[in-house]
């Protein structure tokens, strides 16, 4: 791969607002004074490609976002051409938000990427991260501490690897990231849960899909019967209307006459029914007649008793002779008033019956006369070739019919209706499943990935003693030349530890050397990784100003040698290295920050 910045355009960051600066393919020397902006274009290249973002120090992020924020404009944003493998892309960034945009400028079209992942830009265009970023592409003026550096070194040195790289603790991670992700098996960790969600999710949708089956198949049912309710109510209508046109006719009314009459007549004969035994009965006077026998028995029992009274003068023949027959007499009355109740209720029975006659006799006459009045109606159903009877069927028939698609679709209506409140659901579970889904199909990669990478870190650390070569001879040509010669390479004692060879033979261990010289050594090994594993630009701001002038010269000179192969970006505020460049007659591009 090879990439260079061709042109940056600063809309408005930092102190700079529509700064314009163009790019040599190969050595770029960029001067300017403390505080003209020389740190201020570094981290607007780190913020196009990585957005402040690591990943992790969101702090961080925010910091230096907030640093570059201009104050004296509304907005926030710039973008840059790249060329990566002949291909021009330009990428834009709004760092009030982070969004960015990758344009691909020879096939004119956008590059599809992840908005939530604010380093996908530099991801893309390099193939590393921000970490790798930092500690590869960019080089500072070394603030670390002695110890730290010292420490860096040392494991660097040991491990026989990258500058950025341990196989013991990549392992470690990558089987640690491995535990975290878990198996099928592991139920507490993300895999197993991701492929449960997954399961339920199905069965849910599951259930949805038979639900919807049912839910369509009672939904047709609904249009159906609606279209039937139609269909009825248009036939109910017509046959209304013949209905209601027979019973417009004038002789209509006489028949219903005759209908209520007839209903009365039944009735009557009914009641009639019930009184069949006074047909041959005849209405008296005798028991308004007067007992004259009776009387007379009582009046000679009582003139025997007044006579014999008058003879005995007894006291007690007396009072039985006024007693007794009007005891007699009153029994006599009783019995007989019995009798009269009697004939009083068979008269009254008799009278309604002879009451109902009439009526009935009446009611017929009545039925004769509107029989005949009636005559016109039957000549009008003729006419109209109508048989109102089953007219009268019909349209019972049709409102039972109704009455049941009415019953039938308020039931169906409410059951449409539970179920769409589920099925509303559905959308939102299937956009659910699709990203389990997503987010399985992706740690089942980073598990192929992780496996894999385990599997080649393995490799790799079996073949530690080629890896101290490869790194050792490198580092130790650039050690060379930079101490001009003290220090002659890296070499390791018994126990695989390393240690330096010095000029006159003797060996120096790591923790005699001087805080100098691990930043030689910090920079020979990022050169050394770059110059086998990378091509792409490389940002020097001031890295070398601890440097005296003889071994800056040498930095230089391999800055210079690498420029042939890829683009270096040298950004300083002293004239030391403008110097030994134009002493040396070098043709480079420089740009001075005071003139844009």
């Amino acid at each position: 791969m090879s990439l260079c910045i061709e042109k940056l355009y600063i809309i408005s960051f930092g102190q700079f607002e529509n700064v314009h600066i163009e790019f040599s393919p190969a050595f770029n020397l960029i001067y300017g004074k403390n505080e003209s902006g020389k740190s201020t274009i570094v981290s607007f290249i780190e913020g196009l490609l990585y957005g402040f973002d690591d990943g992790k120090k969101v702090r961080h992020f925010n910091k230096k976002q907030e640093i570059y924020k201009p104050t004296h404009s509304y907005k926030y944003a710039g973008f840059g051409i790249f060329s990566k493998d002949g291909t021009n892309y330009r990428i834009s960034r709004n760092f009030f938000d982070g969004t960015y945009e990758i344009y691909n400028l020879d096939t004119n079209e956008v590059v599809e990427s992840k908005a939530s992942n604010l380093n996908y830009p530099g991801e893309f265009l390099l193939g590393i991260d921000y970490d790798l970023y930092k500690n590869l592409i960019a080089n500072y003026q070394s603030q670390e501490s002695l110890a730290a550096i010292k420490d860096k070194i040392s494991e660097i040195l040991s491990s026989g690897d990258d500058y950025y790289f341990s196989p013991a603790l990549a392992i470690e991670n990558l089987k640690g990231r491995l535990a975290e992700i878990g198996t099928p098996r592991a139920y507490t960790k993300a895999y197993a849960k991701t492929t449960e969600k997954i399961e339920n999710l199905e069965n849910d949708l599951a259930y949805l899909k038979s639900l919807r089956k049912n839910y369509n198949n009672d939904l047709e049912k609904l249009y159906k019967n609606r279209d039937k309710i139609d269909r009825h109510r248009q036939e109910l209508d017509e046959l209304k209307k013949i209905r209601d046109d027979y019973r417009d006719n004038p002789s209509y009314k006489s028949l219903e006459e005759q209908i209520k009459y007839q209903n009365e007549l039944n009735f009557i004969e009914k009641e009639l029914a019930k009184y069949e035994e006074y047909k041959d009965y005849n209405l008296d006077d005798s028991h308004n007649k007067i007992d004259w026998r009776n009387f007379l028995i009582y009046a000679l029992t009582s003139l025997f008793f007044v006579m014999l009274w008058l003879q005995s003068k007894l006291s007690y023949l007396l009072a039985l002779a006024f007693v007794l027959p009007l005891v007699i007499y009153f029994i006599e009355k009783y019995k007989k008033g019995k009798n009269t109740d009697k004939k009083y209720n068979l008269d009254e029975n008799y009278i309604i019956y002879k009451g109902l006659i009439k009526d009935k006799e009446r009611l017929v006459e009545l039925i004769r006369v509107l029989e005949m009045q009636n005559s016109n109606l039957e000549d009008y159903l003729a006419i109209k070739n109508v048989d109102i009877n089953e007219i009268y069927d019909k349209i019972s028939k049709i409102d039972q019919d109704l009455q049941k698609l009415n019953d039938d679709n308020l039931a169906l209506e409410k059951n449409l209706a539970a179920v769409e409140e589920k099925l509303s659901k559905e959308v939102d579970l299937e956009d659910d499943l699709n990203f389990q889904k997503e987010k399985l199909s992706q740690m089942e990669k980073e598990i192929e990935a992780l496996n894999l990478a385990i599997e080649i870190i393995d490799e790799i650390s079996k073949d530690n003693n080629s890896n101290l070569v490869k790194h050792s001879k490198e580092v130790s040509h650039i050690i060379s030349q930079l101490s001009k010669g003290k220090y002659e390479k890296i070499t390791y004692d018994e126990n695989l530890l390393p240690e330096i060879l010095q000029k006159d033979g003797s060996y120096l261990d790591l923790d005699r050397l001087s805080t100098g010289f691990y930043d030689q050594m910090n920079f020979a090994f990022k050169f050394s990784i770059n110059e086998q594993n990378l091509d792409t630009f490389m940002i020097f701001d001031d890295a070398f100003i601890n440097y005296d002038l003889d071994r800056l010269r040498i930095a230089l000179f391999y800055l210079l040698d690498l420029g042939d192969f890829r683009q270096i970006i040298y950004f300083t505020c002293h004239g030391r290295e403008e110097d030994i460049l134009n002493s040396e007659g070098i043709d480079y591009k420089i740009i001075d920050l005071e003139d844009i």
